[in-house]
């Protein structure tokens, strides 16, 4: 929480910052008029004299950050002096009008201090970015070491991804830093070809683990288990329901409501969870080795598209600050993996099977069994001259696996797929998203010709319904006229 003091022309601004990036706000201000506009908005306020703020034990929490930004510099000064008294722990920022307030203010333990003649309200939010870093990567570690000497149980999302793979490498290191054992899991398979080069040329251990039976005996004899690039068990991993992760790590878009564990750090803003590790080890001064900065640039390099997908300044500087330290042979050879026979042919039947509406396209793969050709085929078929919105599709095993991919800024697929599919079974980010459906007793079906046209029919209903385009009138590009925009 941030509690500020002030509603003036830079706490205004600040709260106004805050409060659109989702932090939990307390205003603290005598004039119950200005606080009156700020609690229509919903957020939190409370009219209080600065010298009469009770400094009670519900403040206490280290995480709670204060900023004085009142004019009154005795006022400051006064209650600088008194939270640092009784909240030595908390981190307070406070104005300055010149360099003796500023003096004054830093001899009396303010942590920052900010000068009137340089605030801008993007220095203040950088400020308190910083501190929030070093309080989690603080708590991070504390909460490692509480392993009682068992090992960390690292689960990764099912199929994982470079960006899923950098990540949980990074908890690792920093495990090992902590001087605390740990593996990493992951259910479903390992099939994409730029992350099975990924996993051989770094030379990854990773565990397959099918079974709930398997996991639960691996829960049950770790210390501490975390869960990365997923935030709720049994969402596109293998951790049963049942199980409440003490760590989770994820940048995809989700219901905060519903995720519970120990430590939370999901970051929707950002482009890859390996942006937000790299953070981590940057604010515990652990330079990766040459294998761990090259996974993660390829994590974030993948999950980006190259920095022009769902990219943030975060991940522009966790580039540069990991560019310098990569292996770029093996960086190279990541770049430029080959491609399977199977991944040619479900490219193949995507082109054959593709029914357009508009500016939309589903295509179904039929009978797959590797998973990972789904979003190749999917970027593809985005390359067809008007088709903006893409949504590949085909059976594995007992589940419909789903891959969707846009270029329309009008559409967010995350939340397109969880109104077609349900918020269970899949997920994503508004230019990218994926998900799972279990066949159920269609799984059973003796006939495999009713089998797929009823999956085929069911799917492309409820996209098209979902997007708005049932209605369309199907186009079909010619055979010539596709091959020619797929080149």
């Amino acid at each position: 929480m941030y509690i500020i003091f002030g509603c003036g022309v830079t706490g205004n601004a600040v709260v106004d910052a805050l409060s659109n990036a989702g932090r939990e706000v307390l205003i603290v201000d005598k004039d119950e008029k200005v606080l009156s506009s700020w609690k229509k908005q919903g957020i939190k306020v409370m009219a209080s004299d600065m010298q009469a703020f009770d400094l009670n034990s519900q403040y206490r929490d280290s995480s709670i950050i204060f900023a004085i930004l009142t004019g009154d510099f005795d006022g400051n000064l006064s209650l600088v002096k008194r939270l640092k008294e009784k909240l030595p722990n908390n981190f307070v920022l406070a104005k300055a009008y010149n360099d003796e307030e500023a003096k004054a203010l830093e001899s009396n333990g303010a942590d920052i201090i900010l000068n009137t003649g340089t605030v801008l309200t993007n220095t203040v939010l950088s400020a308190f970015e910083n501190v929030k870093m070093k309080l989690s990567a603080f708590t991070l570690v504390n909460m490692i070491k509480e392993s009682n000497g068992k090992e960390m149980a690292i689960f990764l999302q099912d199929n994982p991804d470079p960006d899923a793979i950098a990540s949980g490498l990074t908890l690792k290191y920093i495990c090992k830093h902590c001087d605390v054992e740990s593996k990493l899991y992951y259910g479903g398979t390992i099939s994409h070809q730029k992350n099975k080069t990924l996993i051989n040329l770094l030379n990854i251990d990773l565990i397959s683990i099918k079974t709930k039976e398997a996991v639960m005996e691996v829960v049950r004899s770790a210390g501490k288990i975390a869960l990365i690039e997923a935030s709720i068990p049994a969402r596109n991993n293998v951790l049963p329901e049942e199980v409440t992760p003490n760590f989770i790590f994820d940048h995809h878009q989700v219901d905060l409501s519903s995720v519970k564990g120990d430590f939370v750090d999901i970051q929707i803003n950002i482009g890859a969870t390996a942006t937000i590790m790299t953070k981590y080890i940057r604010q515990l001064d652990l330079k990766p080795d040459i294998s761990l900065a090259t996974a993660l640039l390829y994590g974030i390099r993948t999950d980006t598209k190259e920095f022009t997908r769902n990219t943030s300044p975060d991940d522009m500087n966790a580039a540069s600050y990991l560019s310098p330290l990569v292996d770029k042979d093996i960086m190279s050879q990541l770049e430029h993996p080959p491609m399977s026979l199977e991944t040619l042919d479900i490219i193949g039947r995507a082109i054959r099977n593709k029914e357009i509406r508009g500016s939309y396209l589903a295509s179904f793969v039929e009978f797959i069994s590797d998973r990972d050709a789904l979003p190749q085929a999917a970027e593809m078929m985005l390359h067809l001259e008007g088709v903006y919105t893409v949504l590949v599709f085909g059976i594995n095993d007992d589940k419909v696996q789903l891959s969707a991919r846009s270029r329309d800024t009008r559409v967010n697929l995350g939340l397109i797929l969880q109104s077609a599919f349900g918020e269970l079974n899949s997920g994503g980010h508004a230019t990218m998203a994926a998900g799972a459906i279990n066949l159920g007793i269609l799984g059973d079906a003796n006939d495999r010709t009713s089998l797929l046209k009823v999956t085929s029919d069911a799917v492309k209903k409820k996209f098209f319904s979902a997007v708005g385009a049932e209605f369309e009138q199907e186009t079909q590009p010619t055979g010539e006229e596709s091959q020619a925009s797929l080149v």
